[in-house]
């Protein structure tokens, strides 16, 4: 039995730490709705690409 001890305790750590992940990462806070005034993608890449145009210009 005495052998068997740190199979079982091994075992039953691995359970106990998928059980841990998967409870913690299953209640982490996940974004949320972008506040007002926040930028989309496409507003974004629209402003990188009118800088890049000024800059060509001069």
């Amino acid at each position: 039995m005495a052998t068997a001890l740190p199979g079982i305790i091994m075992i039953t750590a691995g359970i106990a730490f998928y059980l841990l992940a998967i409870y913690w990462n299953t209640h982490r806070p996940q974004h949320s709705g972008s506040g007002e005034g926040a930028l989309t993608v496409h507003q974004l890449i629209a402003h990188v690409e009118a800088e890049r145009r000024q800059r060509e210009r001069t």
